[in-house]
């Protein structure tokens, strides 16, 4: 490995969290060094994902000794050091899924995502929310260099998981794509379905949301109470959703055309009165998608390099992640939130 001692600083800065539900405090923490096989990464940016907020607030369980934890999965940054096949200097970003077995059928066949020794980033190892972080040099992505990297965060996570969504379904060209919630992953799904040559709608609760998705390209957008406009639209021949609540289930069922794919994204808990007769009457296909694999990242990346993604970003200087959080928490964002580590950024 090589000798870092006289060039990488001893300490860094980080933003911990101590336990479950504890505010994030500023630290000086000692700089990672990479083992065999890994990468340490100076950070330039950072999004903020609802997934930081649902493990800050304690609502993952998780064991005393997983704290103090630095959260952050939507990173990007150059290579400062280590070794594997990319040469320092490449920016590389760094997602949720930090590792897996590479050996388990899940593994083999493609849905990495779904490994059971899985570890995520800023949840079972250290995250990007700090000035350098350690990657491993097997699920190191390359950014393209035309992608800021404000702009490129959020696709890690936001973006891939929209983008993987839709790729667990058989999609065809015209085809009724109904996106439920038009937060930062509702905006990437309208672009990723619009290039796909699908109709798009969308329902949320916020009418300047709705509006924007209108301005975005979307033929319909509608508040969670008006099923009978998106029947009349036609219907849902696919549904994304992206609303953390089981209260839009019954609209889902409602709107769904005979052999609809239905594909659950958002965080929530509780169960939903699904009908095994709706099931069989219907031919629908419900299931579950998680972020993204890295061949499905590196795929989305060269789709973002090609396309505009109308999605707002807000850059915020690294020492207001907890102000991003509480603004997360209360709603208070149009689009993404990406933490930048220097001014230029």
């Amino acid at each position: 490995m090589t000798d870092l001692s006289n060039t990488l600083p001893k300490t860094m800065k980080a933003a911990l969290c101590d336990a479950p539900g504890a505010a994030l405090r500023m630290a000086e923490v000692p700089v990672p060094l990479p083992g065999p096989g890994q990468y340490l990464v100076k950070i330039e940016a950072c999004g903020i994902c609802h997934s930081d907020l649902h493990v800050q607030r304690g609502e993952e369980p998780m064991p005393p000794e997983a704290f103090p934890l630095i959260l952050g999965h939507e990173g990007i940054g150059r290579i400062v050091a280590g070794d594997g096949p990319l040469a320092h200097g490449t920016r590389i970003g760094l997602p949720w899924l930090y590792e897996t077995c590479q050996h388990c059928d899940p593994c083999l066949t493609g849905h990495e995502t779904y490994c059971q020794s899985q570890k995520a980033r800023g949840l079972d190892a250290y995250g990007a929310f700090a000035e350098y972080a350690i990657v491993e040099a097997a699920f190191a992505t390359e950014i393209p260099e035309c992608l800021d990297p404000a702009t490129a965060g959020p696709l890690l996570c936001a973006g891939l998981t929209a983008w993987s969504a839709l790729e667990r379904c058989d999609v065809r060209a015209g085809q009724r794509l109904l996106i439920v919630g038009a937060g930062g992953l509702g905006q990437y799904a309208i672009a990723i379905g619009l290039a796909r040559g699908l109709e798009v709608a969308v329902v949320d609760l916020d009418p300047a949301k709705r509006t924007a998705a209108l301005r975005h390209g979307a033929s319909l957008a509608v508040a969670p109470d008006e099923i009978a406009a998106i029947r009349a639209w036609g219907g849902a021949d696919i549904t994304l959703n992206f609303a953390p609540t089981p209260k839009v289930w019954d609209l889902i069922a409602a709107v769904a055309n005979p052999l609809s794919q239905i594909v659950a994204v958002a965080l929530v808990h509780d169960p939903v009165p699904l009908s095994m007769m709706w099931l069989i009457n219907g031919g629908h296909r419900v299931m579950g998608s998680s972020v993204g694999t890295r061949a499905e990242l590196r795929a989305f990346l060269s789709f973002a390099a090609k396309h505009i993604l109308p999605v707002e970003i807000e850059a915020l200087p690294f020492e207001e992640v907890s102000v991003g959080l509480e603004r997360l928490a209360t709603g208070d964002v149009k689009g993404r939130l990406v933490l930048t580590m220097e001014p230029n950024c």
